[in-house]
């Protein structure tokens, strides 16, 4: 991928899609994701998401069933290199009630390795308002 702002989208889409395949193509490793709570998780490589530790939506689903994918609902970038893109995120849980979801924060960073965009952490910030 060449666009940063790209794979910001698809590596959203493969997580509501829950497409392990494009998720970790979307991945750059080492992937970092710290959650508003202060739990952290680094994965080395694509092996450890088939082998080790849950796929996203997994951890989503088993603290917040209702989860049915994640909205992205104004996504800028903050600064960026020739090699990395930083990009605030407001996003919204739709769940499979009517209940109204507060929006969420989050940072995400994407990178260029080998030529190619990944996202390598996310940040889930929670909600700030």
């Amino acid at each position: 991928m060449d666009i940063p702002r790209l794979v910001i989208e698809k590596h959203q889409s493969a997580i509501n899609n829950r497409d392990l395949v494009a998720y970790i193509d979307t991945t750059s490793f080492p992937f970092t994701y710290q959650n508003f709570n202060g739990t952290s998780l680094t994965v080395e490589n694509s092996l450890q998401y088939r082998n080790i530790y849950p796929a996203p939506w997994e951890t989503i689903l088993a603290t917040f069933p209702e989860w049915v994918m994640t909205k992205h609902e104004d996504v800028k970038q903050v600064v960026a290199s020739k090699s990395s893109a930083v990009f605030l995120i407001k996003a919204k849980w739709v769940t499979n009630n009517s209940s109204v979801q507060k929006p969420i924060t989050l940072i995400w960073i994407a990178v260029k390795k080998y030529k190619k965009w990944g996202v390598q952490f996310r940040h889930n910030l929670g909600t700030l308002d």
